[in-house]
């Protein structure tokens, strides 16, 4: 089992996260877990942050393609792994994230 943090920026954060944090439920699988979403505010912008532990790339792909569809509005969304690997998503980075999404799955077992 891997884990990992996501972050959601962006106008609606919260709500965004809220939204992912639904779709994440069902990519984990039964032996992953998705913790509730939790919101950081400062003066400039709001995060919200949702825990993973999962088994697979189900997750990444859900993350980028829930992310694709919301970008447009503003969503920024950033992935970091317990290496200290940070994936923000731009175009394209799908595959990034699902390599390293799988090698911290490998290292975790």
């Amino acid at each position: 089992m891997g884990n990992a943090t996501v972050e959601v920026s962006g106008a609606q954060a919260a709500r965004w996260a809220a939204e992912l944090r639904v779709a994440l439920v069902g990519a984990v699988g039964p032996a992953g877990s998705v913790s509730p979403v939790q919101v950081q505010r400062s003066a400039e912008m709001v995060i919200a942050v949702i825990g993973l532990v999962f088994s697979g790339v189900e997750v990444a792909k859900t993350i980028t393609e829930w992310w694709g569809a919301r970008r447009r509005e503003g969503a920024a969304v950033t992935v970091l792994l317990p290496d200290g690997t940070r994936i923000e998503l731009t175009e394209g980075s799908q595959a990034r994230l699902e390599i390293a999404m799988r090698q911290d799955d490998a290292g975790q077992h």
